[in-house]
């Protein structure tokens, strides 16, 4: 067997707290100083009952319990137990007598870590000082390793979540980029006279310098996300309060726009209207959030792009020209296009214009 010196037990023991229980007064002075030159603390305890208390004080903090077995009020086996049902990994030597052997099955039961005998032998001592520390050590090591995988294991969770929000936020994208371009197609087919307005050179009105302000800005934004978070977590069958609040902030959104009247007031009626056919039929745009989820969403998050598109470029270049409302046309396609899906008596005349 490999010889055991202090040296090799400090290794392990060193950063170690003990709680050292015994009712011989003289013993456990004698014996917690001893412990001193292996452990980082030694708290003292003179009976099991005061033992218990102390561990419980300190929030099971102590890597190793070494306790007399026979004491008054408490005994060792008696305060182990009910240690151990608490904390059943909690690391435990018991003293014994050589007259106390019939103490040895309770112990072993509880599954104790080790046994030193009375009076206490160095070389004992040393060995089963060793094996307990050493397998703390080894435990604490374990549940050290458990927990930064547990860590790992949520961050990549995480990601993982992101990446597949980040994923479906592409999907959607192309939805909408195919949402557009199959607007484009039957706005050409039609020989849509606009066509030839919207992409013609900006030419402003005048020196009136109309921007964006950041703080509007920023609510739209925060009101578009909402709305597709509204959406995106929308269930029919549980929430009755959704649509109303997708409704709510369509309206706040015309109410922005307003303020930059009458450069936006074609696009702020757009909104209004949408937020009161939503209202007002909000059975039948359930119904057909029901039927194409996905669609509905596409649309919202073409419009959200468009709109993002339009703060970003008017809060530094100026709204006044001649054909600001026919940039704004493919967004009004895409709100009567939304509004058609669910209130498909209403626009059939206007079908035509969609598809």
């Amino acid at each position: 067997m490999k010889h055991i010196d202090n040296k090799l037990i400090r290794e392990y023991s060193k950063t170690m707290s003990v709680l050292y229980v015994e009712d011989d007064a003289a013993l456990r002075s004698k014996t917690s100083s001893l412990f001193e030159n292996y452990f980082l603390k030694v708290d003292t305890a003179e009976d099991g009952q005061e033992g218990l208390q102390k561990y419980r004080t300190s929030n099971s903090s102590y890597d190793l319990i070494i306790s007399d077995i026979d004491m008054p009020h408490l005994s060792g086996i008696e305060m182990c137990r009910e240690i151990l049902a608490f904390n059943p990994e909690q690391a435990v030597v018991f003293i014994t007598a050589h007259n106390e052997i019939h103490y040895l099955q309770q112990a072993i039961n509880l599954g104790v870590n080790g046994f030193l005998t009375k009076p206490l032998q160095a070389d004992q001592l040393k060995a089963t000082l060793f094996k307990v520390c050493q397998a703390v050590c080894d435990h604490r090591l374990i549940n050290r390793y458990i927990d930064e995988m547990t860590a790992l294991t949520m961050q990549l969770n995480i990601e993982k979540k992101r990446l597949e929000e980040q994923i479906r936020r592409y999907e959607q994208q192309s939805v909408v980029v195919e949402i557009k371009h199959q607007q484009l197609e039957n706005l050409l087919e039609q020989g849509h006279g606009l066509l030839n307005e919207y992409f013609a050179e900006d030419e402003d009105e005048g020196d009136e310098n109309v921007l964006f302000l950041p703080e509007d800005c920023e609510e739209l934004s925060e009101l578009f996300d909402e709305i597709l978070e509204l959406l995106s977590r929308y269930d029919p069958f549980e929430d009755t309060t959704t649509i109303f609040k997708v409704s709510e902030h369509l309206q706040k959104i015309s109410s922005i726009l307003l303020h930059y009247t009458p450069f936006l007031d074609p696009l702020a009626k757009s909104f209004e209207d949408l937020s009161i056919s939503i209202a007002q039929n909000s059975e039948a745009f359930v119904s057909m959030f029901q039927g194409d989820q996905d669609q509905l969403i596409a649309l919202f998050d073409a419009i959200a792009n468009d709109v993002e598109r339009y703060t970003r470029r008017f809060s530094v270049e100026s709204m006044a020209m001649k054909n600001i409302h026919h940039i704004h046309e493919p967004t009004k396609l895409s709100i009567r296009q939304i509004i058609a899906m669910f209130m498909l008596d209403e626009s059939n005349e206007d079908a035509i214009e969609f598809f």
